[in-house]
């Protein structure tokens, strides 16, 4: 799950006693402190186990194999995480907090909007805004990878038996799969880009299933070392993965026709001009190259009239980290205006509330558990105060989800025209 609105959490301010850095504490102090943890989580896996699943199948199995779902992946990925977190200085998390003052805004169209003729209104308005961004991800990839949304996002529901994180590997395979069904083919010689890549796993599935080299492009630093690192250790790193800096609102760094394939799993809602990416995105893609995305978008159950309905929207974009929520007519009607076919179009396995509650459970309980550990001074403050951020409005995700106000299952598949 993702996070909140306001920098300062409800009754939160002035909490707390001012922490010394984690650094700070002797070696000694600091290795009992991570046994008593690791043995506290041991102790809890039976219990967790039996309140979530999922999760315990999140660590010990998958539908799909790849070094990134491996036992001592996910265990040392989250151990990471964990420990960035605790050694973390409170002041080097602050821009973290103040990140949200963006999140209050309108910045949604509704379909009345679309046939009014009224443009997509965007949360990013300039590279002020999107600092914010590189700020607010900073720290949310680490949140993320001590649970099951280590890519960030929430999926479809592929597989009502599942869990967030097979339902994660099972959607990118099949959109993986459509990629490679165009006309076009798709192997070792292809060259496929990712926008928004982030920690750069989903960017690893994508080489992994099509043997292509895969480009992917972040705006966030930490996320593109965690990248570059997994990819390094898999022998990939600069021969068949690639990882740049940079923002999908500039102009591509790329010539025309360069790339077989194109796909982006929620970073676009950031788009600051919807219509004008997608005509750059089919710029760099290969005449008959196929192009895939999944992002959040508004659904036909919203009504901008009703004020219960403007606040959950704004809680939900708190938790999702997602910016401007457009109506799914706004998405395709850019699409085909930068000369792309659509091919498929859907909100994939349409309901998500059953693993968004999933990943509620286990991060509102996580919310609990540090908090009885920060009280009798095991953690540090503030552990407690960024579980307490991230794990706001879950509830309001799911409410929206059910009554299909909002979606972040809305995919499309579409094709660069021949000619």
């Amino acid at each position: 799950m993702s996070t909140g609105k306001k920098a300062v959490v409800n009754g939160e301010k002035g909490k707390g006693k001012p922490q010394k850095p984690a650094a700070g504490k002797s070696w000694l102090a600091t290795s009992c402190t991570v046994i008593l943890i690791a043995v506290v989580a041991v102790v809890s896996v039976p219990v967790v186990n039996v309140f979530a699943p999922t999760f315990t199948m999140m660590i010990l199995g998958h539908a799909v194999s790849t070094s990134a779902t491996s036992f001592t992946y996910r265990v040392g990925t989250m151990a990471d995480a964990f420990w960035k977190l605790y050694t973390a200085k409170p002041e080097d998390l602050e821009p973290f907090f103040k990140s949200f003052e963006i999140w209050d805004r309108k910045a949604y169209n509704t379909l009345e909007d679309f046939k009014a003729g009224i443009p997509p209104e965007p949360f990013i308005t300039g590279k002020a805004d999107a600092a914010k961004v590189v700020d607010y991800y900073g720290t949310l990839n680490q949140l993320c990878a001590i649970g099951s949304v280590e890519k960030m996002y929430i999926p479809p529901h592929v597989d009502k038996t599942k869990g967030v994180f097979d339902n994660q590997l099972l959607w990118e395979k099949g959109f993986i799969d459509m990629l490679m069904s165009g006309p076009l083919t798709i192997n070792a010689s292809s060259k496929i880009l990712e926008v928004g890549c982030g920690r750069g796993r989903i960017t690893y599935h994508a080489q992994q299933q099509t043997g292509a080299h895969v480009t992917g492009i972040n705006i966030e630093p930490d996320q593109l070392k965690a990248a570059r690192t997994f990819a390094e250790q898999q022998g990939l790193l600069g021969t068949r993965l690639e990882f740049l800096e940079g923002n999908f609102n500039d102009d591509m760094p790329f010539p025309d026709n360069t790339f077989d394939a194109f796909y982006a799993v929620q970073p676009l809602s950031y788009s600051q001009d919807l219509y004008k990416n997608f005509r750059e995105f089919a710029r760099v893609m290969k005449p008959g190259a196929r192009l895939s995305i999944l992002d959040g978008a508004m659904r036909d159950g919203f009504d901008p009239t009703q004020e219960r309905h403007r606040r959950l929207l704004l809680e939900t974009r708190e938790v999702t980290g997602l910016g401007g929520f457009w109506h799914t007519a706004y998405w395709r009607d850019a699409i085909e205006k930068a000369g792309m076919e659509v091919v498929f179009e859907d909100v994939v396995g349409d309901l998500q509330a059953p693993l968004i509650e999933e990943q509620r459970w286990l991060f509102e309980g996580l919310e609990a558990f540090v908090g009885y550990l920060c009280k009798f001074g095991i953690l540090p403050d503030h552990f407690h105060r960024l579980l307490r951020r991230f794990s706001a409005h879950g509830v309001s995700f799911i409410e929206m989800d059910k009554e299909r106000m909002f979606t972040t299952a809305y995919q499309v598949i579409a094709q660069k025209k021949m000619s």
